[in-house]
């Protein structure tokens, strides 16, 4: 039984090593009669690229903004008082050109007229009245000067009287004569006197009622005044709505009044720009009215100012330019119309100015050194419609890739078409 076993653990033994003997065999006549495979050595291609060489130097750019024309000397017409339209001017209408105090329309005025009339008549006989005082004064006081001779001569009569009487050369009855005498002149004096008195405080009251009706007669000559809607100054008229036999007040506008030599444009800047407004004040502005993608009429203006205050959503404000007197009677770009404003944003110094086609991932661009591609982050100091200005590790001469490439990136080959 052990001699059995032992037989077949052998035989097992054999068996195995006779596989491996044949494996062997197998890959060492597979190894020998295998192809040999040559590899080749495969030349790295180049992208073809439009490129431009770098320039820094300063420069001094424009921005585009959108706003409308207005007259900064524009007044509403009203009529101050209320009234019926009784006569309208044939240049009362929208469009026109008027020149100052030009009569544009007119109220109803019958009865201030009356009125008018009224408070001269009124003038005329309060100073019939003074007149007729100043004369009886005058007379009060030629009467009052005989009065004070008569008591002169009383007076002397009484001396007269009282020597005679001392001498027993006349009696006691006449000198009571001649002092009664002397107390009615007296007397007549006093009275004349508080009538001259009397008189002037009269004359003095008409007086005042003078003042007071001829302060009446200048309202009604105001109201008058007001009746009559004029120009205020040269300029042309909008928005005009009135009609004949109308009733109106001075809460209605029945026009507009541009002043067409003080026309400005407005329009927003970024903040970078408004709060560096002093870059930019006095310098010139190209303004565009157009129709579609048509020019209808272009002005040159200047920026004025500011305003006081900051756009909360864009952050940036308004600025104002100033443009130019027109030489007739209308402008060449009216207002309220809707502009594109060319604007200069300052001196910016020491930048390059790309394609924005030469950015990636916003701050980036690509140069060629050695017909490898170089990355390098910049700062975009300004932007405009297809152009970039920028700041970073770049100099002038550098080539700077301008056309957009996918999959660029840091050493790819690269030529200049």
């Amino acid at each position: 039984f052990m001699l059995r076993s032992l037989i077949l653990n052998i035989s097992k033994i054999i068996v195995a090593f006779a596989i491996i003997s044949v494996g062997v065999m197998g890959y060492l006549w597979l190894e020998n009669t295998k192809e040999t495979v040559f590899v080749e050595k495969v030349e790295e291609s180049s992208f073809f690229v439009d490129t431009k060489i770098i320039e820094i130097k300063n420069y001094n750019p424009t921005n585009v903004s959108f706003g409308s024309i207005f007259s900064s000397r524009q007044a509403n017409l009203t009529f101050p008082i209320v009234g019926e339209v009784a006569e309208i001017s044939e240049k009362f209408k929208s469009g026109e050109f008027v020149k100052q105090g030009t009569i544009l329309a007119q109220l109803d005025n019958f009865n201030q007229i009356i009125n008018l009339n009224d408070l001269k008549v009124q003038i005329a006989l309060n100073k019939s009245q003074s007149d007729e005082i100043k004369s009886e004064i005058e007379m009060d006081k030629l009467h009052l000067k005989e009065l004070e001779n008569q008591l002169n001569i009383r007076k002397k009569q009484k001396t007269r009287i009282i020597s005679m009487l001392k001498s027993k050369a006349t009696t006691d009855s006449a000198l009571d004569d001649v002092q009664l005498a002397v107390s009615n002149a007296k007397s007549n004096i006093l009275s004349r006197k508080q009538n001259i008195s009397r008189l002037n405080y009269k004359l003095e009251q008409l007086n005042l009622s003078e003042k007071r009706l001829n302060i009446s007669i200048k309202k009604v000559k105001k109201s008058i005044e007001d009746g009559t809607l004029k120009a205020s100054f040269d300029g042309s008229l909008s928005n005009v709505n009135i009609a004949l036999g109308e009733n109106v007040s001075n809460l209605k506008v029945v026009a507009n009044l541009s002043d067409l030599n003080f026309l400005e444009v407005a329009f927003n800047v970024p903040s970078q720009i408004f709060s560096n407004f002093q870059d930019i004040i006095g310098k010139e502005v190209l303004v565009y009215w157009e129709q579609g993608t048509k020019e209808v009429s272009k002005l040159k203006g200047y920026i004025s100012r500011r305003d006081a205050y900051v756009d909360p959503q864009s952050g940036g404000g308004k600025v104002f330019a100033s443009l130019p007197k027109p030489d007739q009677n209308f402008s060449k770009i009216p207002p309220g119309a809707f502009v594109k404003v060319n604007y200069p944003i300052g001196n910016l110094l020491n930048v390059a100015k790309l394609p924005e086609e030469a950015l990636y991932e916003g701050d980036t661009i690509f140069i060629i050194d050695e017909a490898r591609a170089i990355r390098k982050t910049v700062q975009i100091i300004h932007k405009e419609p297809g152009f970039v200005y920028l700041k970073g590790n770049i100099s002038n001469g550098q080539e700077v890739v301008i056309s957009r490439l996918a999959g660029i990136g840091e050493g790819i080959k690269l030529e200049s078409k």
